[in-house]
């Protein structure tokens, strides 16, 4: 594998593979996208994938969305009009996709996904992840906002606050110093989710740090073709998730941070809804899960609600009767839920 020499704070202090020229659309245009977000995904995800754009051209994003990919292209691509440069039309916005040749886990090629664009030429401002499994609440226009103060993240629900003594911290810094990285740029006391993320083209290093963090996670005997190791026991339990959160200490970028509101994992949030776990909105049988005690969710009722728009991922038929299970599991939600 060939390896490239990543500088930070200016040490180098970890060889990191280098980004890998992957298989893309015949991508004619040459002047970057002012904005871009991606997102990867394979098997039923790009059911996922087509909600979340629709949410975004809903909101008013008119740049680029990038979808980094294994197996064939979705199937609701057809629906589209390909243009002259290769790309795709949905509303105001284009469409890539890119195809990903790694044998690693995806959780674990966002770094490189995002960096790759960023090679590329395609990304020349302003850059978002969003997992697959991500709607979007708002306008637009706020995540153009948010993007000026720096590297935006969110915090995870689940362990979300992290003191900067806890001992898995601890542990990551005892790897970094190994490593030559030194001390910490600042200390951190949350915990964030690896499911979003965006910077600006001038906060890359942020970048870099994920990709040599993630460095240390292998060194340190995680096997990256998984998901995730062990129990949160582990030094590295989601390990992406891990780096990403060594890389907040580390990176010398601005961080703007929001709660687990952001995600609608609790009250008050108004950015995004994210269905972690494997019960995905496009899987659920809502009547079933109703009379488990477990009614749809704010993020279930969102993606439903956003199903239909410049994409359809569903046929109206089943899209109808989704909505309708949703109803009477909702209403049954009202008399019995676990808990």
């Amino acid at each position: 594998m060939v390896l490239a020499l990543v500088s930070i704070f200016g040490v180098s202090i970890q060889q990191v593979p280098a980004v890998e020229a992957l298989m893309a659309t015949e991508l004619i245009r040459t002047s970057p996208f002012d904005q871009v977000v991606c997102t990867l995904c394979e098997g039923d995800y790009h059911q996922g994938v087509a909600v979340l754009i629709n949410t975004l051209v809903n909101g008013g994003f008119t740049g680029l969305f990038w979808v980094g990919h294994r197996g064939p292209l979705p199937p609701w691509v057809a629906q589209l009009g390909k243009r002259e440069d290769g790309l795709y039309q949905v509303g105001n916005a284009s469409l890539g996709f890119q195809t990903i040749e790694d044998s690693r886990h995806f959780t674990h090629v966002k770094p490189r996904l995002m960096t790759d664009l960023i090679h590329q030429g395609i990304a020349g401002n302003l850059l978002w992840y969003f997992d697959p499994d991500i709607t979007v609440r708002c306008n637009w226009s706020f995540f153009e906002r948010w993007i000026r103060f720096g590297v935006c993240l969110n915090q995870e629900i689940s362990m979300g606050v992290m003191a900067s003594d806890h001992p898995i911290r601890c542990e990551w810094m005892e790897l970094a110093r190994r490593a030559g990285w030194g001390e910490p740029l600042r200390q951190q006391e949350r915990y964030y989710n690896a499911g979003f993320i965006g910077l600006a083209l001038k906060d890359r290093a942020f970048l870099d740090t994920w990709l040599a963090a993630n460095e240390l996670a292998s060194a340190a005997g995680v096997d990256l073709t998984l998901f995730q190791t062990g129990s949160r026991v582990n030094t590295f339990h989601f390990a992406d998730q891990d780096a990403m959160n060594i890389a907040a200490m580390y990176a010398p970028t601005p961080l703007t941070t929001i709660g687990p509101e952001g995600m609608g994992w609790i009250t008050g949030g108004f950015t995004m809804y994210h269905s972690v776990g494997s019960a995905k909105p496009w899987r659920k049988n809502f009547l079933v899960a109703a009379l488990r005690g477990i009614p749809p969710s704010n993020a279930d009722k969102h993606f439903l609600d956003s199903a239909w728009g410049p994409i359809q991922p569903f046929p109206l038929k089943r899209l109808k009767r989704q909505r309708s299970m949703a109803r009477w599991a909702s209403f049954i939600g009202r008399f019995y839920r676990r808990g």
